[in-house]
């Protein structure tokens, strides 16, 4: 599945098994092992090539929030 910046996604909580939707704002890559949120900026990836990295995400009320990829639910993201 690709993401780019401006898709909805749908993202697990840490704490539970509950969800936030939110609009990408940015998408981050890990380029070492010591850095799991990423530090290159990229418009869109594909997550099946299972990148170390994070996003940013605005909900529809306006707060905003960061993620892990891992964290992206696959079947609910648009």
């Amino acid at each position: 599945m690709i993401i780019k910046v401006g898709d909805t996604v749908t993202v697990n909580k840490p704490w539970g098994i509950q969800t936030r939707t939110g609009t990408i704002t940015t998408i981050t890559l890990s380029t070492n092992t010591d850095d799991a949120v990423g530090d290159v900026r990229v418009d869109n990836l594909d997550l099946s090539l299972d990148h170390g990295g994070s996003i940013t995400y605005v909900t529809e009320d306006g707060q905003e929030y960061w993620a892990y990829l891992a964290t992206i639910e696959l079947d609910k993201a648009a």
